[in-house]
C-alpha cells in the first residue's frame, strides 16, 4: 500500500473509484479537487482520500530492511534517478534529459515510475529477478562481462582512487565507451552495479558505508539552517521534568518522568510530546514520530482537552541528538520508505538544537512554579520538600502540558516570529496576499503500517517449532512455509520481526511473499500478557534465585512471583508504587490494534476491515498443529 498521499496542487488522489486532481487546501481537514473526467469541482475530507482507486489491486511493498543489501542498494539508486520525476511533473523532454543524465533509455524512467507508483516506496524498484530467469542467470554477452571485469581490475590496480568510492554512473560511462569501440551492446548501470558487488566480494574488497556516513554528517556552518516551510525541519529532544509525580492510587511520590518534545523549526509549533517513566529509547522516539505524523484528535479527546492542534503529516528532515539510543539501524528503513532525512546534532554544539532546548527550558521554568518541583538544581531548591509537596499524577501533568502547549504556547505571540507559532504555521500552509503557501503536507495512508514500522526490529531464523525471542516461543501456521529456508550464502535465512514493548505478544512477522505483517501469538496460548519491562524484571528475578539462563517456564513463574510480591509491597515502598504506576501508564498507552488500520483521518465506521486477524485461526482446528492450547479453570 502507498506510504503517503500527496496533497500538493496537481497531485492525483482517489475517492472510491473516482480520480481527482488536487487544486489546493480548503482548511486543515479538507481539500478542493477536480474530477479528471468531467472537470467537476468538489471538496473532499482527508478521510475520504486514497492514493489509488477502490478497485485497483493494492500492491504492498516490502520494507527496505527486508531486502538484501544488494537489492536495497539498487532500489535506492533507481529511486535517486526518478526522484525529480516523482516530486515534479516533468515533460517528455525533461524525462529524456533525465534518462540521458543517468545512462538509461527514457522508457526505463517511465517504467520505473510505474513500478514506484504501485506502492510509493523505493523498495518497489527492487530487481525482479524471477522475471528475468532467476538469480545468477547472466543475460549479457561474455565479451561484455570480460570488459566489465577488466575495467574493475584496471581501476583497482591503478591505485589512483578507491573503486568503492567511484560512482556507478562513472564506471558505467567508461565501460560504455569500451563496449561501443568493441561493437558490443552497452550494459546498463544496474548490470554494472551488480557486477561490481560480485567483484568486490570475490576480491575481498570492503565497501565503505558512505551513504549512511554522509547522512549522519552534520551540516556545515555554526548552526543548523533555518527551515523554509512547515515540516521542513523538525527537532526532537528529551529532558527529565523537574517535577516529582505521585502514583494514581495512593498519591504517594514515585519520581520524575522524561519529557520528549518535537518542534517545527519554521513556525516553532510543538508538533508532539510524550511523557514516560522510561528513559528515551528507540521505541519512545518512534512513538513520538508517529504522534507528530498522525492527527491529534484522538489524543486530545483521550486527555480531555478541547483545543485546536492541527499539525500532522510527514516531515522532510528530523534533527536528533547524539545519544547512542538514537543511532539505531531501525530508523534507516523509515527514512527511505517515507522520504524522511534524519540528521544528527554534532557533539557539544547546543546551537544545533537551540529552538527545542530553549522551549524545553521554558517548560521546566513553568514547572518550577508547580507543587512538587525539584527546580533546576540543589541550590535553587534549597530546603523545599519536593516529595512532600508532590500532587500531580503522570496523567494530570500530561493534561497540564497539553493545555500549556496547545492552548497557550502555540497561540501566543513568539518574540522571534512577531506572531504566534500557530499563525506562522498556517501562513506557511495556506499563504496570504503576500506569501504563497505550500499546501497541506503529505499524509500516510496506512497508520498501522507506520506504527509497526517504527517499532524495534529483530531478525530471527524460523524453526519447526516457530521462533524464539528472549526465551519466549511464538508460533503460527504462516511460519511453516519458511522453515528451513536459506539465504544466498547457504546460511539459515533470517526474517524481520517487530515487537511492541507494551505487549510482547503478538509479534509482528513480515512475510516476504505476501509483503504484509502478520501477528504471531505465544506458542503456549495460556501464557499471560506481559510487557518487555516485566520480562526484564522476571529475568532479573530468576538471576536473584541463582538461575542465570532461565527457560520460558521459569521466566513466567518468576513473573507470577514478582506480581504477587509487588502487590503486597505496594503500600509499603516507593519503588513498588513507582513500578505499579509505570505499568499502569504503559497499559494506558495501548499497543497497536485493529483500530489503528487505515487512514487516520477517516471516521471509525469508515475504516477498512482489519487484515487477517490471527486470533481467528484458533477457531480452525486444522491450523492448530504445533500450538499448545490448555483449558484453564481458575488460577494458572
Amino acid at each position: 500500500m502507498a506510504q503517503r498521499i500527496s496533497l500538493k496542487a496537481g497531485s492525483i488522489v482517489f475517492c472510491g473509484n473516482v480520480e481527482y486532481e488536487v487544486i489546493g487546501p480548503v482548511d486543515f481537514s479538507s481539500v478542493k479537487v477536480r474530477n479528471v473526467i468531467d472537470g467537476a469541482i468538489r471538496v473532499l475530507t482527508l478521510g475520504e482520500l486514497s492514493a489509488r482507486s477502490a478497485d485497483e489491486e493494492k500492491v504492498p511493498a516490502a520494507p527496505l530492511n527486508c531486502l538484501s543489501e544488494k537489492d536495497q542498494k539498487i532500489s535506492l539508486q533507481r529511486f535517486e534517478i526518478i526522484k525529480p520525476a516523482v516530486r515534479n511533473k516533468l515533460s517528455r523532454k525533461k524525462i529524456e534529459e533525465l534518462a540521458a543524465q543517468n545512462g538509461v533509455h527514457f522508457t526505463t524512467i517511465y517504467r520505473m515510475l510505474r513500478e514506484y507508483r504501485k506502492s510509493a516506496t523505493p523498495s518497489s524498484l527492487m530487481p525482479k529477478t524471477h522475471c528475468r530467469g532467476g538469480k545468477g542467470q547472466h543475460r549479457i554477452a561474455q565479451a561484455v562481462e570480460d570488459i566489465i571485469r577488466q575495467h574493475f581490475k584496471a581501476v583497482v590496480e591503478a591505485k589512483l582512487v578507491d573503486i568503492t568510492k567511484v560512482s556507478i554512473q562513472s564506471l558505467q560511462t567508461d565501460i560504455k565507451n569500451k563496449c561501443k569501440i568493441a561493437g558490443l551492446k552497452v550494459p546498463t548501470w544496474v548490470t554494472v552495479a551488480d557486477r561490481l558487488e560480485t567483484y568486490l566480494k570475490e576480491q575481498n574488497i570492503p565497501r565503505q558505508k558512505g551513504r549512511r556516513k554522509r547522512r549522519q554528517r552534520p551540516t556545515a556552518g555554526g548552526t543548523f539552517p533555518d527551515a523554509k516551510w512547515p515540516l521542513d525541519v523538525v527537532q526532537i529532544d528529551h529532558t527529565p521534568l523537574d517535577l516529582i509525580l505521585v502514583d494514581d492510587k495512593d498519591r504517594e511520590p514515585i519520581g520524575k518522568p522524561y519529557l520528549s518534545l518535537a518542534i517545527d523549526v519554521f513556525s516553532r509549533m510543538v508538533l508532539g510530546f510524550s511523557l514516560s517513566f522510561d528513559a528515551p529509547s528507540i521505541f519512545s522516539v518512534g512513538q513520538l514520530i508517529a504522534h507528530c505524523i498522525l492527527p491529534k484528535d484522538h489524543f486530545l479527546e483521550s486527555v480531555g482537552v478541547n483545543a485546536k492542534w492541527e499539525t500532522f503529516g510527514i516531515m522532510r528532515t528530523l534533527l536528533l541528538d547524539n545519544a547512542g539510543e538514537f543511532r539505531s539501524e531501525d530508523f534507516v528503513p523509515f527514512e527511505e520508505e517515507y522520504w524522511v532525512e534524519i540528521s544528527w546534532r554534532p557533539v557539544a554544539t547546543p546551537e544545533y538544537g537551540g529552538h527545542i532546548e530553549r522551549y524545553a527550558k521554558t517548560l521546566n521554568n513553568k514547572i518550577h512554579n508547580e507543587p512538587g518541583s525539584t527546580f533546576s538544581n540543589i541550590n535553587d531548591r534549597g530546603d523545599y520538600p519536593s516529595e512532600e509537596k508532590a500532587v500531580y499524577t503522570i496523567d494530570e501533568i500530561e493534561k497540564w502540558l497539553t493545555i500549556l502547549i496547545a492552548k497557550e504556547y502555540n497561540e501566543e505571540e513568539h518574540s522571534e516570529l512577531g506572531m504566534s507559532p500557530r499563525k506562522k504555521y498556517e501562513l506557511g500552509i495556506f499563504g496570504d496576499d503576500k506569501t504563497v503557501g505550500i499546501g497541506l503536507p503529505d499524509i500516510v495512508e496506512d497508520q498501522e503500517r507506520l506504527k509497526i514500522f517504527l517499532l524495534p526490529t529483530f531478525w530471527r531464523t524460523i524453526q519447526r517449532e516457530g521462533i524464539k525471542l528472549d526465551k519466549i516461543k511464538y508460533f503460527h501456521d504462516i511460519l511453516r512455509h519458511w522453515v528451513g529456508k536459506t539465504d544466498g550464502n547457504g546460511n539459515a535465512r533470517k526474517f524481520l520481526f517487530k515487537r511492541d514493548p507494551r505487549k510482547i505478544s503478538p509479534l509482528y512477522f513480515y512475510d516476504p511473499d505476501r509483503k504484509e505483517f502478520f501477528k504471531l501469538p505465544y506458542k503456549d496460548l495460556t501464557r499471560p500478557p506481559m510487557t518487555i519491562w516485566e520480562l526484564q524484571g522476571s529475568k532479573k528475578r530468576c538471576k536473584e534465585k541463582g538461575i542465570d539462563d532461565p527457560d520460558e517456564q521459569q521466566i513466567f513463574e518468576a513473573y507470577a512471583e514478582r506480581m504477587k510480591i509487588r502487590d503486597e509491597a505496594v503500600a509499603k515502598t516507593k519503588q513498588a508504587r513507582r513500578e505499579r504506576e509505570v505499568e499502569r501508564r504503559r497499559v494506558k498507552s495501548k499497543p497497536i490494534d485493529q483500530t489503528d488500520r487505515g487512514n487516520a483521518f477517516a471516521k471509525t465506521e469508515e475504516q477498512s476491515a482489519p487484515l487477517d486477524d490471527i486470533a481467528s485461526i484458533y477457531d480452525d482446528a486444522s491450523l492448530l498443529d504445533g500450538v499448545i492450547v490448555k483449558k484453564t479453570t481458575g488460577e494458572e
